[in-house]
């Protein structure tokens, strides 16, 4: 046979597959694809030390249909938190696309179990949890200033904490916190007078790490060791001003006013649905097998879930 008839072969081959394949697609009968509904999505963390509580309800998207990674808030729910204490209605705020109610409405207390229940027209889910009764002691922090860091001429704050584990009991951690940075953010000219007025404010440098998860399992009443956080203390230009030939630079200048730390106490729900969330955020991965998102929310997805907080505030 010779070389052209097989490269016809081949091509004839080749499209065959490819028509095929196309065939199939626009051959596809959609009524026959399962049928799904969307279905509420809650996440709802309580704790004693927190000043809201807050509730956020979402839906979930159709398996089959078109997609969209924005959220879809469901503002016209029913949504009622229940204790020992009693039960209360917590109501929608438009700013914040969410249900919530300062922490004084409602006392949360450490030990105590709770109950939620969010309904819409046509959907009901509801939820449990208990708030962990223990708060972890602090042992020790170190507060270090760094120099021609990360860049030379620069300075940096760095921060860490060790902590007790609770003993006696299986335990997770979390870890959260901010530097609270005073520094100037504008500025005004006054051409007339010559004067220059500065805006000084606070800003929070997050450090989140509500991911990075430590349990004690084999560890228990061991002292863990939080890692090594660090704020960029360097001074940007911001403008200049030129009076009289001379030139006036405005600079952010800025200076750490209040590191706070918080070891969260986590719940089984919370640690679950972090952990969950942690391990599927490895899918672009080849090597590593799906993970599916867990959820403590009956008839729905989403999480409710609890912590008991130790939070220490250092002021440099």
């Amino acid at each position: 046979m010779s070389n052209r008839i097989i490269k016809y072969l081949l091509a004839l081959t080749c499209a065959a597959v490819l028509f095929g394949c196309e065939t199939l697609v626009d051959d596809l009968d959609l009524s026959k694809l399962p049928k799904t509904e969307s279905k509420l999505v809650v996440e709802c963390y309580l704790s004693p030390q927190s000043e809201e509580i807050i509730v956020k309800v979402t839906e979930s998207q159709k398996l089959f249909g078109p997609a969209s990674y924005e959220p879809t808030y469901i503002k016209n729910a029913s949504v009622t938190l229940s204790g020992a204490a009693g039960q209360i209605q917590i109501p929608y705020n438009d700013s914040s696309f969410s249900y919530r109610i300062p922490a004084g409405s409602f006392k949360i207390e450490a030990g105590k179990k709770y109950d939620l229940v969010v309904s819409d027209v046509s959907r009901t889910v509801k939820a449990t949890c208990t708030v962990p009764e223990n708060q972890v002691t602090f042992k020790r922090y170190t507060v270090d200033t760094v120099y021609d860091y990360p860049w030379k001429g620069d300075t940096s704050m760095t921060f860490k904490a060790s902590w007790n584990d609770i003993k006696g009991e299986k335990n997770v951690y979390s870890l959260r916190g901010y530097f609270e940075v005073l520094e100037t953010n504008g500025y005004s000219y006054n051409s007339s007078t010559g004067q220059v007025v500065v805006n000084r404010r606070l800003n929070k440098r997050v450090y989140n790490n509500e991911n990075y998860l430590i349990t004690d399992t084999n560890l228990d009443g061991i002292t863990f060791d939080s890692p090594v956080y660090d704020v960029s203390l360097r001074s940007s230009m911001l403008g200049n001003i030129e009076q009289n030939g001379q030139w006036q630079y405005i600079w952010s200048n800025p200076k750490l006013n209040k590191i706070q730390f918080e070891v969260l106490n986590l719940d089984e729900n919370y640690y679950k649905f972090s952990k969950s969330m942690k391990d599927g955020g490895n899918n672009d991965n080849p090597f590593v097998e799906p993970a599916l998102v867990y959820t403590n929310i009956e008839g729905g997805l989403g999480c409710f879930g609890a912590y008991n907080a130790t939070i220490v505030t250092v002021k440099p």
